[in-house]
């Protein structure tokens, strides 16, 4: 998919399907309603990859909230040694 976009009146959907829908395997194609942007259409492929690149950009996301989280634990000393931690488990489990 390209940077550019074409603008199309929303009546050469009617009368131009074939050269529109080759258009959008170019780059995006604004259909227009009164001279306005009203609606963008894009190739199927085009549409799959930009939702994939998104799913991608919002795990990312995810992970780095889990990260700083991490890092505040380990800053504000809410989380403690390993071996200290399995040493108050076996202990709670022996009393």
């Amino acid at each position: 998919m390209s940077n550019g976009i074409s603008i199309r009146p929303s009546k050469d959907i009617r009368t131009n399907y074939g050269q529109i829908s080759a258009l959008t395997r170019q780059h995006p194609v604004a259909i227009t309603v009164n001279g306005r942007e009203d609606t963008v259409l894009m190739s199927h492929e085009d549409y799959l990859a930009q939702q994939a690149a998104l799913e991608e950009m919002k795990e990312r996301l995810e992970l780095y909230a889990h990260f700083a989280q991490s890092e505040d634990d380990v800053r504000l000393g809410r989380v403690k040694p390993l071996d200290s931690a399995f040493d108050e488990i076996v202990k709670t489990l022996s009393e």
